[in-house]
């Protein structure tokens, strides 16, 4: 019988090596489901901020001033700002996961820089349909 063993040492390679051939690029991006209730939640924001702007516009221009209107104006300009905050908190978080850009911080960029005029709008305009409510309860009272 004769051996039939290759002995060369053509198999070996240089000392360069490239990392990202032997490793698949790790990122996870966003779940499709989040896409499509973000896109659905900015669509709900742009609808919004046309009729807040409508309201304000109409309350600006085209109506006497009163108490009442001023609360509804006021009003629809704390919505306009929380719509227009949640708009720019999607936009940034889709952009960011989108592109898998995450460096260090970004985390606390976009849950606690983002949020907090979100929920100063979010409570102004709570407490002004609270105020709205007292003033025609007693009112009526």
């Amino acid at each position: 019988e004769t051996s039939t063993t290759n002995l060369s040492l053509n198999y070996t390679s240089s000392a360069y090596v490239n990392s990202w051939e032997d490793h698949e690029y790790n990122c996870f991006g966003i779940p499709v489901e989040s896409i499509i209730y973000s896109g659905f939640c900015m669509g709900i924001c742009v609808c919004g901020l046309v009729g807040n702007g409508t309201v304000m516009w109409f309350l600006i221009f085209h109506m006497k001033q009163n108490p009442f209107t001023v609360y509804v104006l006021n009003l629809a300009i704390a919505d306009f700002s929380l719509l227009l905050n949640l708009l720019v908190y999607l936009t940034v978080y889709m952009i960011i996961r989108g592109y898998c850009f995450m460096p260090y911080g970004t985390d606390f960029f976009i849950y606690y820089i983002l949020l907090v005029p979100f929920l100063c709008c979010y409570y102004s305009s709570m407490y002004l349909l609270t105020a709205m409510s007292v003033e025609r309860c007693l009112a009526v009272l």
